[in-house]
């Protein structure tokens, strides 16, 4: 409960303020009044003000005598001087009792509005810290208790995700988070540290899904969130990491604009003569995760990357061999096999007859 208590000898002042400022607008639940500092004091044994809006200057007990007993008994309480006065000393006074604000009058009801509005919010934040739970569900918004529902993260919840992940359907994803997330914030009876670990099994799906898409700031961002998670204090900030890396992931793969199968090709075509390609160093080279790039060559074409070579190598072989001057294992050489044995084997196999039969052949032919 945020409670305001209002100190001021003028009377003018203090119905100006009680009845001209929103207070329920700005998040307080009840506000008292009192013409000086003892009777103030009293009151404030009663109620326990959250925030404290005092004059300086007052009859029977001065603004500065009561803030300093107020600091005292109430060490948690906000304090605001309010006075028309602008002398040093006062001003020396309230930098030593760590006033939270200082208005001068004559009142200026927008500035005081905007000044309670950061102090509740300040008072809230340390209300729902001595929470943990309520802080973490609610961070320092205002709200009711905690309802005792529990979240339970399932087998089926990972398998869907991780299944999207493997689409580049970023609709049917985001959805399927938002939703998850949305089942979370409802079981409020979950431990916060659960709901942690949740999200951290999240972020390590999307750190692999990043690493297969070769999304590589997706996939620094996913890491690191699942290191983040234990330290996280608020469900919020979970939630916003969480969504804002999938946003990232998405927009990588879209910013990189790719057909995986040109590019191979392209680079068969300009390497395949090169006795060290691989499969492994096509990918690294083109920045791939190796099964991605297998996987979608695959489905795309209906053969290896492999094949793909081999059969680039193959095509301009029987080319060479049409040139009576060059010796079998220099044609070999020439396509990317250093072994001459091993050369014939790959061209038997994938023409049906040896590179000798071939150039035979041809020259029959001619």
């Amino acid at each position: 409960m945020i409670s305001v208590l209002i100190v001021d000898d003028e009377k003018l002042v203090r119905d100006t303020l009680a009845n001209y400022i929103n207070w329920g607008e700005l998040g307080a639940d009840a506000v008292y009044l009192a013409e000086n500092g003892v009777c103030a004091l009293e009151l404030a044994e009663k109620v326990q003000p959250s925030i404290v809006i005092t004059d300086i200057k007052m009859p029977h007990m001065g603004g500065m005598e009561f803030a300093q007993l107020i600091r005292e008994q109430f060490p948690g309480s906000r304090l605001v001087f309010l006075s028309g006065y602008t002398d040093k000393e006062y001003l020396k006074g309230a930098i030593h009792l760590h006033a939270d604000g200082y208005i001068e009058k004559p009142l200026d009801l927008p500035e005081i509005s905007s000044m309670v509005r950061q102090l509740v919010c300040l008072c809230l934040r340390e209300e729902a810290q001595k929470n943990p739970e309520l802080f973490f569900y609610h961070g320092d918004t205002k709200a009711a208790l905690l309802n005792k529902e529990v979240f339970t993260l399932t087998k089926t919840d990972l398998s869907q995700i991780r299944a999207l992940l493997g689409t580049s359907d970023e609709t049917a994803l985001l959805l399927a988070l938002h939703s998850l997330c949305a089942r979370i914030r409802r079981c409020e009876g979950t431990p916060p540290d659960y709901v942690r670990n949740v999200y951290s099994q999240l972020g390590l799906l999307l750190e692999s899904a990043a690493e297969f898409h070769g999304a590589a700031k997706a996939q620094a961002a996913g890491g690191a969130f699942v290191y983040m998670t234990a330290q996280m204090e608020c469900l919020k900030d979970l939630e916003n990491e969480l969504l804002r890396i999938a946003e990232l992931l998405y927009e990588e793969i879209r910013e990189r604009d790719f057909d995986p199968v040109s590019q191979v090709n392209g680079y068969i075509q300009a390497h395949f003569t090169e006795s060290t390609v691989t499969v492994d160093g096509i990918a690294r080279d083109l920045n791939f995760n190796t099964s991605y790039l297998c996987a979608v060559y695959k489905k795309k074409t209906g053969q290896t990357i492999n094949a793909a070579l081999t059969k680039a190598r193959i095509e301009r072989a029987c080319e060479l061999l049409k040139e009576p001057a060059r010796k079998l294992y220099e044609v070999g050489a020439c396509v990317g096999y250093t072994n001459g044995k091993y050369f014939t084997r790959v061209f038997t196999k994938e023409t049906g007859i040896s590179p000798r039969e071939y150039r035979e052949r041809h020259h029959e032919a001619k």
